[in-house]
């Protein structure tokens, strides 16, 4: 009898240890997952960001990647978001300004398009320029911008995040305006002068005065969509710009 209570007591310290063996490694898996993702809150919403375990450092090159793969798609060069909108979406480009005027992410046809960059710039220029198509008649994500004629919702929704591989660039609106005759805007082959003088331009075009300085040297990032307002309805062209500059420190972000 004494010799069975002391296998059983045997078999039940083996039994524990092997639970607590297990927890182990349930634990030590959880901690990892933890340390490989982390939700960022920006402005009220969150995004899922990719953590690498050994630098503790963001892994842009990833989320790009696997955005890649998920549209099996390379020519997503990065991602579009605008905190508190419908605007979180990944940006194409193609080589010309044409294809992803009706092709999605997947590149399907698709008369609602996609947002996209213009083949002539990279996501990391001085000057980048990004296009969308808005209408009353489909659920596009630049059908948004329309509401930046109000400026109480520029109040709100001033800042833009670019993210590429290289990293998530900040941006902070500083003109909204409908062009509907001088398209230099376009323009890429520009002298320190003449980028001068666009600046000054888009900034004392703007609907309102957003407050937001803009200097000489400014990157700039300019969203445009066709204009659904009607008080440019008599025009054959009316681009609305959204037009904003990277910031560099938090002591810029207000």
């Amino acid at each position: 009898m004494d010799i069975l209570e002391k296998w059983k007591s045997k078999c039940l310290i083996a039994v524990l240890i092997i639970l607590m063996i297990i927890e182990l490694f349930a634990f030590m898996k959880v901690n990892k997952y933890q340390n490989d993702i982390t939700i960022a809150f920006v402005n009220n919403s969150h995004q899922e960001v990719l953590i690498k375990p050994e630098t503790n450092t963001v892994d842009y090159k990833q989320i790009i990647d696997d955005l890649r793969a998920h549209y099996q798609n390379d020519d997503v060069v990065g991602k579009l978001t605008i905190a508190g909108t419908d605007i979180d979406e990944v940006i194409m480009q193609a080589n010309d300004n044409n294809y992803y005027l009706n092709h999605n992410e997947f590149g399907e046809y698709q008369a609602e398009g996609s947002i996209y960059e213009d083949y002539r710039t990279n996501l990391d220029s001085k000057k980048v320029l990004i296009f969308g198509h808005s209408s009353p008649g489909w659920n596009v994500p630049f059908n948004e911008l329309e509401k930046y004629y109000d400026k109480d919702f520029y109040n709100n929704h001033k800042y833009i995040t670019i993210t590429t591989e290289n990293g998530a660039n900040e941006y902070i609106i500083f003109s909204v305006f409908v062009e509907t005759s001088d398209f230099s805007y376009m323009n890429l082959k520009i002298t320190n002068d003449t980028y001068n003088q666009y600046l000054k331009k888009y900034k004392d075009n703007s609907l309102y005065n957003t407050g937001v300085e803009v200097l000489d040297n400014d990157e700039i990032l300019i969203l445009q969509t066709c204009s659904n307002n009607s008080k440019y309805s008599n025009y054959k062209k009316k681009y609305l710009l959204v037009i904003s500059k990277k910031i560099n420190n938090k002591e810029e972000k207000k």
